[in-house]
């Protein structure tokens, strides 16, 4: 029998098997399959809960052996587990590190801080997608708003609304953490933002996501403003919408914001990237396809800066070649552009001493354009000596890489070691370092984004965009 508000003994999911009564047989085989996915999804759950408890550390040890923290991704009361073997679980289950740490999280939280909703999850009673999303919230609750939350919605959580999580777990908080109320309050003036995500520049169009977290008289006078210059530029002959209007409204007030300052160049600055391959040649500036009109709008603004730089992808491409096309695309731009030196993706470049020179650490950003661990998608990453630089690895192509802060410090701090692969390869695409861990390979079709993966389907030639500015020394 078990304790009241105590775990759930880890039981196999049953079989269900109400899919014989259907008549149609396909639409039978769609509930059988439907069956065993959602036995496939608890069986993986409970098997990730085993791994958690055979990497449990205590939260002394976390504190202790700083060089080797634990992690506590559920809530108050949930075991800590190693940081760094979450990185081999996360090679296993085919998910980047920040997907792996919330899973688990979830996974513990439902475990031991909800027992009455974990033991309807193991029976295929409530799916584990809408388990998680009310683990997700309740993470945030001391030990008995957790518990208040698992007896209000375990008996419903099959059907419950995402609204009715919201407020049950709202309730809680107010209930059994009225100080955590207050400091949330407080804490949420430090966290106010304003985000703009370059890195995520939408296909095709060009265009970006702006989001950010203001103080309420802020944000009247940003909408003010917004609406203000919007309005006069409709009074100027502008035709655009209302709301495209009002986007253009912002560049136009950060432009005036630069001008106040006389010592600060105001205008854009574009760097376009022009590759020569085997197959065809690509020219892109922003990581994501936009279409020519949009690239040659950019570059022929007034007091925009243009940079065209050529690059070799292949071993043995011709550098005279990629000058060339980078001067047509300086011709096709019809703008003042400045034409720096060819960059060959395939060449050891050198530098003396630990920081890599700007061109070097251009090669290596447009070779690996992001963390080349397995399944890391971060873009925001260090430049990082495979052998490392105290113990007589040098500063250059072949010996460096890019790794996001957390696998850089795996790299560092764990058994996890990396080599670089032969630039030389059958696809054109110079390969990344591929990780190797003490207990688990990596997945050996990992590799790290490449410009060829921007091209435009059946417009070889057509210009595309990349900005990066989110690697750091």
């Amino acid at each position: 029998m078990v304790e009241e508000g105590a775990p759930a003994p880890v039981s196999r999911p049953p079989q269900p098997g109400g899919s014989s009564r259907l008549l149609d047989p396909a639409l039978a085989a769609v509930a059988d399959a439907r069956g065993r996915m959602l036995r496939e999804e608890v069986a993986t759950l409970v098997a990730v809960l085993d791994w958690c408890a055979a990497h449990e550390v205590s939260e002394a040890e976390a504190s202790v052996h700083t060089m080797t923290p634990g992690l506590q991704l559920g809530g108050p009361g949930c075991p800590w587990v190693s940081e760094f073997d979450t990185h081999d679980l996360a090679c296993v289950l085919g998910r980047s590190p920040d997907s792996c740490a919330v899973y688990v999280g979830n996974a513990l939280e439902l475990r031991h801080r909800l027992p009455r909703l974990w033991a309807r999850v193991v029976a295929l009673q409530v799916p584990v997608w809408k388990a998680f999303r009310i683990a997700e919230q309740t993470q945030q609750l001391p030990p008995a708003g957790a518990a208040e939350v698992d007896r209000a919605l375990a008996p419903t959580a099959h059907t419950c609304t995402f609204a009715q999580v919201d407020r049950t777990v709202a309730s809680a908080l107010a209930t059994h953490g009225p100080e955590e109320v207050e400091r949330r309050r407080l804490a949420a003036l430090e966290h106010r933002r304003f985000d703009v995500h370059l890195d995520h520049v939408r296909s095709i169009d060009g265009t970006v996501e702006v989001t950010g977290t203001l103080d309420l008289a802020d944000a009247v006078d940003l909408d003010t403003a917004v609406a203000g210059v919007a309005a006069q530029l409709g009074e100027l002959g502008c035709h655009e919408s209302w709301d495209a209007r009002r986007a253009l409204a912002v560049g136009e007030i950060a432009r005036a914001q630069l001008a106040l300052d006389l010592e600060t160049t105001t205008g854009r600055g574009v760097t376009v990237y022009a590759h020569l391959r085997s197959d065809s040649d690509v020219v892109e500036t922003t990581g994501s396809t936009i279409t020519t009109e949009q690239l040659a709008a950019w570059c022929r603004h007034p007091g925009t800066t243009v940079t065209v730089t050529p690059v070799v992808d292949l071993p043995g491409g011709d550098p005279t070649a990629a000058q060339a096309l980078a001067e047509q695309v300086a011709a096709w731009l019809a703008a003042d552009v400045h034409i720096k030196r060819v960059i060959d993706l395939t060449a050891d470049l050198t530098s003396s001493g630990y920081t890599p020179s700007p061109r070097l650490a251009e090669q290596v950003d447009l070779r690996d354009q992001r963390c080349v661990f397995p399944h890391c998608n971060r873009r925001r990453t260090d430049r990082d000596h495979i052998q490392p630089h105290d113990s007589g690895g040098q500063t250059r192509s072949s010996n460096l890489a890019r790794l996001c802060r957390a696998h850089h410090r795996a790299k560092t701090h764990s058994p996890w070691t990396y080599s670089n692969s032969d630039p030389a390869c059958s696809s054109g695409t110079p390969p990344p370092a591929r990780g190797t861990p003490s207990t688990a390979p990596p997945n050996p079709d990992h590799r790290a984004p490449h410009p060829a993966h921007h091209r435009c389907a059946g417009q070889s030639s057509r210009p595309i965009c990349r900005t990066d500015p989110s690697v750091k020394d």
